[in-house]
């Protein structure tokens, strides 16, 4: 009997060693701050044509590069405008470039704060509901293994992501989420322009609260704005409607 008891002992001590050398291995993230370098080409996103749109081509940066913070907590997350890069100071300034998109995932509402033409808009809706096509791919995005994912958006406009699942939030810039872990890393190729995390800073971040300035409207009601307004901009209007309904 005392025998068998040392043997149950010595099993038990065996498996909670066992447990803990696993979980020593494996990170399940809860809440943080993750920074996201956007990067833009804008010599490939110009789409001017002759002699005088060759010569502003040929003189402008290849990239503008801007930073943007992502707060989260379980399910409800901040996307915003992070830190100035002052390159960008002698730059067009594209339209989304101070996006603020709060995401409440437990109750299917997200709020944005978008500016157009020096407007604010103020957006509340659902959640974004896209259909991910999980892949086998994978990459390494800011020390995290990462799964990539395809969806397309706007009927045409495909979009490119890489998660990981060692960040549980289902969120990402911008309003994408819905995946099994964080979005670290976005492609969008027909906007020139990429996402990726740079740094993730652990801990509880202080209170994630939506945006509220702005004129209130859904997303239907600024597409249809939107389009109106921009209807004779010709071919420079799309790829602008686009960043806006990000």
């Amino acid at each position: 009997m005392r025998s068998a008891l040392y043997t149950a002992a010595i099993l038990l001590c065996f498996l909670k060693a066992s447990a803990q050398d696993s979980s020593t291995n494996v990170k399940f993230i809860r809440a943080g701050t993750i920074e996201f370098e956007r990067k833009e080409n804008e010599k490939n996103e110009f789409t001017g044509e002759g002699d005088f749109a060759d010569e502003i081509r040929k003189n402008m940066p290849e990239y503008r590069t801007s930073y943007f913070n992502l707060t989260f907590s379980g399910d409800i997350s901040l996307f915003q405008p992070g830190r100035d890069n002052p390159d960008n100071v002698r730059m067009w300034t594209p339209p989304g470039s101070s996006n603020i998109v709060y995401a409440d995932r437990h109750n299917n509402r997200q709020v944005s704060q978008k500016d157009f033409d020096g407007t604010a808009l103020l957006l509340t809706d659902s959640l974004r509901n896209c259909q991910w096509r999980i892949t086998n791919d994978t990459r390494v995005i800011a020390g995290f293994e990462c799964r990539r994912a395809t969806t397309v958006i706007l009927d045409s406009v495909f979009v490119v992501v890489f998660y990981s699942d060692e960040i549980l939030s289902p969120s990402g810039p911008e309003s994408f989420g819905g995946l099994p872990g964080m979005i670290l890393g976005m492609v969008i190729p027909k906007l020139h322009t990429s996402w990726y995390a740079t740094k993730l800073v652990l801990g509880e971040p202080p209170g994630i609260v939506p945006p509220k300035k702005g004129k209130k409207m859904d997303y239907a009601e600024m597409h249809s704005t939107l389009v109106d307004v921009t209807k004779d901009w010709g071919e420079w209007a799309k790829p602008m409607i686009i960043r806006f309904m990000l």
